[in-house]
């Protein structure tokens, strides 16, 4: 992922943190993520999706631009200074 390019350290615990709420707020179980170049690829389980013909899994793209306001928006929600991640 080029997210952390740029930066003096690779803070994974930032941006996991940061995918742990968007996990939550969407309800998923299952998890799975992906790391690749654009970004992270996120699969969950939906619990209340069983109709037939339905998949019981979201698979989601979170682009960098994604990450960076996830990651920028927790570090205000807790009164900190966001990671200053390069253009």
């Amino acid at each position: 992922m080029k997210l952390f390019r740029g930066l003096s350290r690779t803070d994974y615990q930032d941006v996991l943190r940061a995918i742990g709420l968007f996990i939550d707020e969407h309800g998923y179980t299952d998890v799975r993520i992906i790391e690749i170049d654009e970004g992270l690829v996120l699969q969950g389980r939906v619990a209340n999706r069983r109709e037939i013909g339905q998949s019981s899994y979201d698979t989601v793209l979170i682009t960098e631009d994604d990450i960076k306001a996830m990651v920028r928006d927790a570090a205000h929600r807790r009164g900190q200074k966001p990671p200053a991640y390069s253009t």
